[in-house]
């Protein structure tokens, strides 16, 4: 019998593969647990506890009627993700769950699920010794600290012993900030990276060889900056996997490329390493004010210079928007259009969002600005016209239900950095 089970989806999966390769490399024997993304097979495996991983959009959907399921069968619940990491009392008190993992994992699920082992799967107070855990203990709420792994490539990207892969996190922790972003405040904010014989041996698994990593040109570096020598050094000792007929996609989905780093002599590297001939930036904004306001550092000149780099040197600019920011005024909005419909004329795709208020983040608690009719009527006519692409539409509705959630549950954030800043 099969005592833990693995809650896989489509949105959690590339987490749970480099989980469970953390875990097989700590001696956890994956044999001992069910993996699967079909619900049915888990109620009826009958196991002792679940894991679930997720994001707060997420707690909308079927979430909520497979956790009362579980529960009515007596099964121990774990949730890690974003979610519980940044709002852990209302992952336990609303959701349901037993125990939230707060931090990154590798270490803290290996010895949360070897002490659940020990205690026939019951709460106890030998969780108390592990770090990154939040639970109930004789009713009184218990925070054991936030979970670091500073050395995040100790650990492989995915097991051996279950045919799963993913593409591999090749860096970690963001030093931007952003305020709407969840990523430096739950991953930090410097950038930690894998090196590149990992990188390497890790790949040959790999068909298409993509990587998770928010700024995909700063490999190498702290993070602002760009080291163009390491950045060379990775793609090069790529290549022998290339020439064995892999193809390598770099700075593509899923990572991205911030805009100021997009330059002759990075375009050039992707042309002499790299298959790929998109590449994706985040904009956010046409307003110099507005990217201020949400700490993205880069101006409007460092998008329109990146995506004439991109256009001169062949690549298909794929550019991100994020539509109705808190505080936004309607000229604000005027000026994303203009930046819009310049990245379109110009032969770029643009990507358009609606803020939504992520729990974590310093605007957690900001209130997304209506859309002006101009804007609106823009959205929907290049979106008839395939010109733009995206989900605003339905994230509109999810924003209204994120801020229902904030007013109402609002806790202060578990958070990789200590303190996250209040802007709003």
């Amino acid at each position: 019998m099969q005592e833990i089970a693995v809650r896989m989806t489509r949105r959690n999966h590339n987490a749970f593969v480099h989980l469970l390769g953390a875990l097989e490399s700590q001696g956890f024997d994956l044999g001992e647990m069910l993996i699967t993304k079909d619900f049915n097979e888990i109620l009826k495996a009958r196991p002792k506890v679940v894991l679930y991983s997720f994001f707060t959009e997420e707690i909308w959907g079927s979430l909520p009627q497979e956790v009362r399921l579980l529960k009515e069968r007596g099964v121990l619940l774990i949730a890690g993700g974003y979610h519980a990491i940044a709002m852990p009392k209302h992952t336990l008190d609303q959701l349901g769950f037993d125990i939230a993992v707060i931090g990154e994992g590798e270490e803290v699920l290996y010895h949360l699920l070897k002490t659940l082992k020990r205690t026939n799967y019951k709460i106890t107070r030998e969780l108390l010794n592990i770090t990154g855990l939040a639970f109930y203990l004789n009713g009184e709420f218990v925070f054991t600290g936030f979970s670091k792994v500073e050395d995040f490539w100790r650990f492989p990207p995915y097991p051996e012993s279950v045919r799963l892969i993913s593409p591999i996190e090749i860096t970690r922790g963001c030093p931007f900030g952003c305020y709407y972003c969840q990523t430096p405040y739950i991953k930090g904010l410097r950038m930690r990276h894998r090196p590149i014989d990992q990188i390497v041996k890790y790949s040959r698994r790999m068909k298409d060889m993509r990587y998770i990593t928010p700024n995909a040109f700063a490999y190498g570096s702290p993070g602002a900056i760009l080291k163009i020598n390491k950045l060379e050094a990775l793609l090069k000792a790529l290549q022998p996997l290339r020439k064995e007929g892999r193809r390598l996609f770099y700075g593509t989905f899923p990572s991205e490329v911030r805009p100021e780093f997009v330059l002759p002599e990075t375009l050039e590297l992707l042309i002499d390493y790299a298959d790929n001939r998109r590449l994706a930036i985040g904009a956010q904004s046409g307003d110099d004010a507005m990217l201020r306001a949400m700490h993205r550092i880069h101006k409007v000149e460092h998008v329109q210079k990146a995506v004439e780099y991109m256009l001169e040197y062949g690549f298909e600019p794929v550019v991100d928007f994020i539509v109705g920011l808190p505080n936004e005024t309607p000229e604000s909005q005027r000026k994303s259009i203009e930046l819009m419909e310049w990245i379109i004329k110009k032969g770029g795709k643009v990507r358009a969002h609606y803020f939504m208020p992520l729990p974590g983040t310093p605007w957690a608690r900001c209130k997304p600005s209506p859309l002006s009719e101009e804007m609106k009527k823009f959205l929907g006519r290049m979106a008839a016209k395939g010109k733009i692409e995206g989900s605003w539409g339905k994230q509109i509705e999810l924003s209204r239900k994120l801020q229902n959630l904030m007013d109402e549950f609002y806790e202060e954030p578990m958070s990789y950095i200590g303190t996250v800043r209040k802007v709003c």
